[in-house]
């Protein structure tokens, strides 16, 4: 479920005499003098590790690239720890009591489609801007939270690791893959209310179980739209044929998305004030959602939906 993971740990929580000295030591280490001392930057496989007297950071890098060398398979419990015990021996240090300050938890699906036609189906998330652009070369759906502390993406790993001229393991090969990747930047121990999140919990059954439900609540707060029929049968009155017109409009403006994103700009020059702005939303999801009245759910939704339950 990782990808890269930031970590961090003071000196004073080993029991190395010389920790600059027992971390670099195997390593091609190179020196910048500040004012306030001396770092020490060093690389093992795509890790980045910044050394000083007080401690070191370890990240920028996969931590699935790190023990595979790809980061298209699905990294599991189990591997976080290898991944933390071989990085712990090639450093000479225990890493037990490092605090993690970010973590991409992420996941690959084979799904039946290209993954950017997932993309449409995938609405509006509460506090989270909405935007599709290139990622890493290839089309990705990006949602960042207002405080910027969270992200998420979807986008086809497949293009994206050929794009970076990256090994694709055999029986991944021509396959549609689609990863959703939520990225927690910062703020972790606020996010998980601990009063710190160290290493050994990321393995930890009871936590890492917590990590993949807070990962897969975030996908269900999106709203997802729906492809729809209308049958006149499920017409039973003045305000199902009311309520049919008024998805039929969503349909011909081009799906919810863009549907809002006109109200959105009616807002703008005062057409619409922020209360009927907010009601005309809820109520279009409202319907969106209601099979009362032939709303029928797309079916590549219903396969990702399913797919983030299993994990």
């Amino acid at each position: 479920m990782f990808d890269t993971i930031n970590i961090n740990l003071r000196s004073i929580d080993t029991q190395q005499l010389n920790f600059v000295k027992t971390v670099t030591r195997d390593l091609n280490a190179e020196p910048v003098s500040t004012r306030f001392g001396t770092t020490y930057t060093s690389h093992i496989d795509n890790l980045t590790i910044r050394t000083t007297t007080q401690g070191v950071s370890i990240g920028n890098g996969s931590l699935c690239k790190f023990l595979y060398g790809n980061n298209v398979v699905n990294f599991t419990r189990t591997d976080t720890r290898l991944a933390f015990e071989k990085l712990s021996d090639t450093l000479h240090i225990s890493l037990n009591n490092a605090t993690v300050s970010r973590m991409d938890v992420a996941y690959n699906f084979e799904v039946t489609y290209p993954p950017e036609s997932y993309f449409y189906h995938l609405g509006n998330l509460p506090y989270y801007k909405r935007l599709e652009q290139l990622y890493n070369g290839v089309e990705g759906l990006y949602y960042s939270s207002v405080s910027d502390k969270k992200q998420l993406v979807f986008y086809d790993k497949i293009k994206e690791t050929i794009h970076h001229k990256d090994y694709i393991p055999p029986e991944y090969q021509n396959k549609n893959l689609l990863r959703y990747e939520l990225r927690l930047k910062n703020h972790i121990k606020q996010i998980f209310n601990e009063d710190k999140v160290t290493v050994p919990m990321l393995y930890d059954v009871r936590f890492y179980n917590r990590i993949v439900d807070y990962w897969r609540s975030v996908y269900r707060n999106i709203v997802k739209v729906n492809e729809y029929e209308i049958d006149i049968a499920d017409c039973k009155g003045i305000r199902d044929l009311n309520k049919i017109g008024i998805l039929l409009l969503v349909e011909q403006q081009g799906g919810m998305n863009e549907f809002f994103k006109k109200l959105d700009q009616q807002f703008k020059i005062g057409e619409l004030d922020k209360r009927q702005l907010s009601e005309i939303k809820r109520q279009t999801k409202l319907l969106l959602q209601n099979k009362s009245i032939g709303v029928v759910r797309s079916p590549l939704i219903e396969e990702l939906n399913t797919l983030v339950e299993g994990v």
